[in-house]
């Protein structure tokens, strides 16, 4: 069997998932969500709940809680590991890139799993796994219509916890001029397009895009909605996402064959992490804006 330890947000949650998936299908063997993680640091407020429930595969997937003892130890172990390019601590599996791990068909995943090239052999089937459960309530619905209509560009920005402590020395933050760059790149392809914004801070995006005038501002969906935003960006027909796992999912969620989706060329600010980041997260059809 294929486990996998749920961690991170939505978007982190779906790459774990997905990958899981893959696994499993390519091994024939099953596999299930464990949330030991969440339950050992579900007090701690940087840890996220399990949030996978928005989607179809909710229904069907099965769960175990099993690792409880070993989470609050593998986050040291996981340290040690990447300090000294270790790939396996035992039966924990830390780069899901690695050649035996591939093979397995009995593995514990913990990591964030962020290669898509371990699951882009089943596109279609994960489409339908992460269809969304329920319907869109009457707000989003009006904008889903909208969006339908028009040339629409979805923008996501990114700011909040990329702003504070650690994470502002961590993470890479695209530029007001680099989302400026990235539209003149898509209004060079695309027809009186228009832009729909997203962010966990839309007054200060507002303030900065105030004189984009084919722009919405989407500020209808917080907290545990926020998924909808995911479900608005995947609608539109292109996407300039933010180094963010949740706009990744908008884009490679959006079903559009023409579509053309802009993506900033660093995810960390890092000039060591740049080439891997691009390799195991940008699919060849997106752009990469420097």
């Amino acid at each position: 069997m294929i486990q996998v330890i749920l961690q991170g947000g939505l978007g982190n949650q779906m790459f774990e998932y997905a990958t899981a998936y893959a696994l499993a299908r390519k091994q024939e063997t099953p596999f299930a969500l464990d949330l030991s993680y969440m339950d050992v640091f579900a007090q701690k407020q940087w840890c996220r709940p399990y949030e996978l429930s928005v989607f179809a595969l909710h229904s069907k997937a099965c769960f175990t809680r099993k690792h409880r003892l070993a989470v609050r130890v593998l986050g040291r172990l996981r340290l040690f590991c990447r300090k000294y390019s270790k790939t396996s601590c035992g039966s924990y599996y830390f780069d899901v890139a690695d050649k035996s791990l591939m093979k397995t068909k009995s593995a514990i995943l913990f990591d964030y799993c962020a290669n898509y090239h371990t699951f882009e052999a089943y596109r279609e089937e994960l489409l339908k796994e992460f269809a969304f459960a329920e319907q869109p309530n009457a707000q989003n619905q009006v904008l889903l219509d909208e969006i339908k209509k028009t040339n629409s560009v979805s923008v996501h920005i990114r700011r909040g916890d990329y702003l504070n402590g650690a994470n502002k020395n961590m993470f890479y933050t695209p530029s007001v001029e680099w989302y400026r760059r990235a539209m003149e790149m898509i209004e060079k392809h695309v027809d009186a397009p228009h832009y729909y914004f997203f962010s966990d801070d839309i007054p200060w995006v507002r303030e900065k895009f105030a004189d984009i005038k084919n722009a919405t501002f989407v500020d209808i969906n917080y907290g545990a909605d926020a998924y909808n935003d995911m479900r608005l960006m995947s609608a539109c027909q292109h996407n300039i996402i933010a180094n963010s796992t949740f706009s990744w999912w908008g884009a490679w969620l959006n079903t559009n064959p023409d579509k053309i989706v802009i993506a900033p060329a660093r995810y960390y600010n890092n000039p060591a992490d740049i080439s891997s980041y691009v390799e195991k997260m940008i699919p060849k059809e997106w752009i990469v804006l420097e």
